[in-house]
């Protein structure tokens, strides 16, 4: 609305005498605008490849805990490859400069520990599918588990390396203001804003727990299904929100996150956006999150002291859903 203002604004300012600045204003240089302009783009991508590189580092060993709790899932040798495109358009340029990211999926980044950093997989190097052609470390015709075919500098080497088997759900970074985070049944998605709003692994760990289990407990299509019997009047979406805080929190601990305190950041998220303390939408109120998120916390450890099984509570007569 506002950049139509200014067009009829400016459309009228061509036929009329318009107002103008009465200082004389300094004006930068093409060449200064131009320099100035790359050094912000490359700190913004710098900013954003250290918020990707985190969510991966967090974001893994929940993937791999849970594996045997998900229903779907694939092997994971540790590497995240790029293309040009893997980039938001703003950021093209910069991955292009900075790290001569093309139109060929490259590694970008080997996780620490992982099957691939074992092996010496590098930065640069490409992944060679079944077809002897490059893929991503995600493509779903990748299916050897016990080697890795890598091409570097135009040499192909073949490696003998045991891939680990995560949930099969893609945790993707997307560059927002907005503090969020959401499932679409695929994949989980963070914002670089809640990237920024969760000042601890731990507290990030929660989130992705939180948003895994959407996906593991098919939140998704019964959502649909809710929308679709009750004739597009409920979406019935706060009793989910309540069971992915549940098993997210198993997921979480699963992994070895740190579960003291937790229910801190559901607090910070009240105290900024103050709707969500009273008014009850799509999500629980932040006080019943809270104290469920604690209670959990609860069960949680009690499982922990008597040695038992780390695995959700299920109704009686529901079978988990990776049992099935």
């Amino acid at each position: 609305m506002m950049r139509r203002v200014l067009s009829v604004v400016g459309g009228i300012c061509i036929l009329t005498a318009c107002a103008t600045v009465e200082t004389r204003l300094p004006v930068p240089s093409t060449s200064q605008l131009d320099i100035e302009a790359k050094n912000q783009e490359t700190e913004a991508f710098a900013r954003y490849l250290k918020m990707r590189k985190r969510l991966d580092n967090v974001s893994a060993p929940i993937l791999a805990a849970n594996a045997e709790l998900c229903a779907k899932t694939r092997a994971d040798f540790g590497i995240i490859t790029h293309t040009k495109k893997t980039y938001p358009k703003h950021l093209r340029d910069a991955a292009a400069r900075r790290l001569a990211a093309g139109d060929t999926h490259t590694v970008l980044f080997v996780r620490g520990g992982s099957a691939a950093d074992t092996v010496g997989i590098k930065r640069g190097d490409v992944l060679i599918g079944d077809k002897d052609k490059p893929i991503s470390a995600t493509d779903k015709s990748f299916k050897n588990t016990d080697s890795l075919h890598i091409r570097r500098g135009g040499q192909d080497m073949h490696m003998s390396v045991k891939a680990d088997q995560i949930c099969d759900y893609a945790v993707v970074l997307k560059m927002s203001g907005a503090v969020n985070a959401y499932a679409n049944g695929r994949a989980v998605i963070v914002t670089t804003a809640m990237m920024d709003f969760a000042v601890s692994d731990d507290e990030l760990a929660l989130i992705i727990g939180h948003e895994l289990a959407h996906n593991t407990m098919r939140h998704v299509p019964k959502a649909v299904w809710n929308t679709v019997i009750s004739g597009l009047a409920t979406r019935t979406t706060r009793p989910f929100e309540s069971e992915a805080d549940y098993v997210g929190l198993y997921y979480m601990a699963r992994a070895g996150y740190n579960l003291d305190g937790v229910e801190d950041f559901w607090r910070r998220l009240g105290v900024q956006y103050p709707k969500s303390i009273v008014r009850e939408k799509t999500h629980p109120v932040t006080p019943q999150r809270l104290l469920a998120i604690r209670m959990t916390v609860a069960e949680v450890e009690a499982k922990r002291a008597a040695d038992a099984e780390l695995v959700p509570n299920y109704l009686p007569g529901k079978t988990p859903h990776y049992a099935k």
